[in-house]
């Protein structure tokens, strides 16, 4: 009995191969041929691995009751290539020492190299730009806008006040000090000291550097000030002394030998 089943089951595998060839005529063994020629998965696997097309060919080899559900599939993996089937994947992305693994390994390895490469690059740009703000003046000069800025500005207004204040209060003192050597040196000088500070202020040195000639600059600035500030004042004392006219003008006052004399000039003098 079971001989009889294995050899009814062989006539239907093999009917089951048979008819759909007889079916389909020549062009259909002229068709299957072709694709056998063509490797369909392969080529269906190789459009896949370039992202040409997904949806290829892909025969069936499963059976009910032993008879094949796709009679071309069955042939072409079952009996016309079971040793590629059922041996190890021999596409070239699988193979071991195959191309797919060693370009694999090589873009593993330069993208390690690239990343390296990378992280160098950005601390050497971060490293740069810190340098670059660091030293660059401008806006950048956090010092000057934050301090020295205002610094500098409290002297040259103070010093604008002194000068109206002189030519509204004293005219004479004014005058003998804007065309005393004295002040036309300061006044040159702090032309001078303001040119400085514009080209610090706009240069591209390092940090320290910079901090170190506001210091000096402002340190010497403030010194000549307080001197001519006191010159300043001082003309202003000598505008309200006496010339030697008005001294000379002045009467003596008179002399009494009496008490009665002074008191009468007193009383006719001065009035109570």
């Amino acid at each position: 009995m079971k001989n009889t089943f294995k050899k009814f089951r062989k006539k239907l595998k093999l009917l089951a191969l048979i008819i759909p060839l007889l079916l389909g005529g020549v062009r259909g063994w002229a068709q299957f041929t072709y694709d056998i020629v063509q490797d369909k998965p392969n080529n269906g696997q190789l459009k896949r691995m370039v992202f040409i097309k997904w949806d290829d060919w892909e025969p069936s080899t499963k059976t009910i009751l032993g008879i094949p559900l796709n009679a071309k599939g069955y042939l072409f993996w079952k009996i016309l290539n079971k040793k590629y089937y059922e041996g190890e994947d021999r596409r070239p992305y699988r193979l071991a020492g195959g191309p797919f693994i060693k370009n694999y390994a090589d873009l593993a390895i330069q993208e390690k190299s690239d990343i390296k490469i990378k992280d160098t690059t950005e601390k050497i740009r971060n490293t740069h730009l810190a340098t670059y703000l660091s030293m660059s003046g401008g806006t950048a000069d956090v010092a000057y806008s934050l301090f020295f800025k205002k610094k500098f500005e409290d002297i040259y207004k103070a010093f604008d006040e002194w000068l109206k204040g002189m030519q509204a209060e004293s005219p004479k003192a004014y005058d003998a000090c804007v065309n005393s050597p004295n002040f036309q040196k300061f006044v040159e000088y702090l032309d001078i000291t303001k040119d400085r500070v514009n080209a610090i202020h706009e240069s591209f040195v390092d940090k320290g550097v910079r901090l170190e000639a506001y210091i000096n600059i402002y340190k010497e600035l403030s010194d000549k000030y307080n001197v001519i500030s006191h010159y300043m004042a001082g003309q202003v004392q000598l505008a309200k002394l006496p010339s030697q006219k008005e001294v000379k003008a002045t009467q003596t006052p008179p002399m009494f030998n009496k008490d009665k004399e002074i008191v009468t000039h007193i009383l006719s003098t001065f009035k109570f």
